[in-house]
């Protein structure tokens, strides 16, 4: 969780770079690129931190001999190098490389094809028949609880944004009109899915940490960021101001959103020390 805060703190380090490039891009072309590419590797230095954070879980599960989390969290840190190194692509030439968002299309896929397949193993332990009778018992106690008990549809909720997520960053490789207000949407659809799986599992008092509340305004934010961007992608600008200005109102609310995940993830880590 340390790690996490760290690379939230530094992608918003990286997003207020991308701010200024699109502040600064009516006046000076030259020194709005420069910008942007150093706005860039502060991001894909934040996703270094995000892969350390997986590592770092996945040895204390080698540690507790628990191989099948293990191989759970080997899966997440494949689709986490696959995004740094699409971070690091697109740092490089400067948002010029459609390789990039191929690449952090497919590193996302991996995390979807990951919770997929947890959905597909609580489908299956929900289904069993001693699992039933239970639930069965359950429902038919004051106060139900056979709700409280399901998440096989949360998984398959949260995958299905993941994979919509992941289309929408493979369409942004196309620098065109078309896909780039497609990518916007199906980017915004993805994360209002993960934000509706985390909101019924909060109402299901299957999450209960503090952070959840700040995590759902985030990825909201971050929903409404991507919205923004299908719109200024679907608008024909005549002067590069009214451009600087539409980027910039994207970038903006990505920072925000960004800042609320990593408060979410301070919280978090005061939660675990307190």
């Amino acid at each position: 969780m340390a790690l996490l805060v760290a690379g939230a703190v530094v992608f918003v380090f990286g997003t207020a770079f991308v701010l200024a490039s699109d502040a600064t891009l009516p006046s000076s072309s030259s020194a709005s690129s420069d910008l942007a590419q150093a706005g860039h590797w502060l991001q894909f230095l934040a996703a270094v931190a995000l892969l350390g954070a997986v590592c770092v879980a996945g040895w204390e599960v080698i540690v507790r001999s628990d191989w099948a989390a293990g191989a759970e969290i080997a899966a997440a840190a494949l689709g986490t190098l696959l995004f740094m190194i699409g971070l690091a692509a697109f740092a490089a030439s400067n948002g010029s490389s459609p390789s990039a968002a191929v690449t952090e299309a497919v590193g996302i896929g991996v995390w979807a094809l990951l919770v997929l397949s947890r959905a597909a193993r609580a489908s299956l332990a929900e289904q069993g028949p001693v699992n039933s009778a239970v639930q069965e018992t359950r429902s038919a106690l004051p106060g139900g609880g056979g709700q409280g008990r399901r998440q096989a549809d949360l998984w398959l909720a949260a995958a299905i944004g993941l994979f919509a997520l992941a289309i929408g960053y493979g369409f942004t490789a196309a620098s065109s009109r078309g896909p780039g207000i497609a990518a916007g949407l199906l980017q915004a659809v993805g994360l209002a899915a993960l934000a509706g799986a985390l909101a019924v599992a909060r109402t299901r008092q299957r999450l209960r940490s503090r952070p959840v509340p700040v995590i759902l305004v985030g990825l909201a934010l971050l929903a409404i960021s991507f919205l923004a961007y299908a719109v200024v992608a679907g608008l024909a600008f005549a002067t590069l101001t009214a451009l600087g200005v539409g980027l910039s109102i994207v970038t903006a609310v990505e920072l925000a959103a960004v800042a609320a995940l990593g408060l979410a993830a301070w919280t978090r880590v005061r939660e675990l020390y307190r």
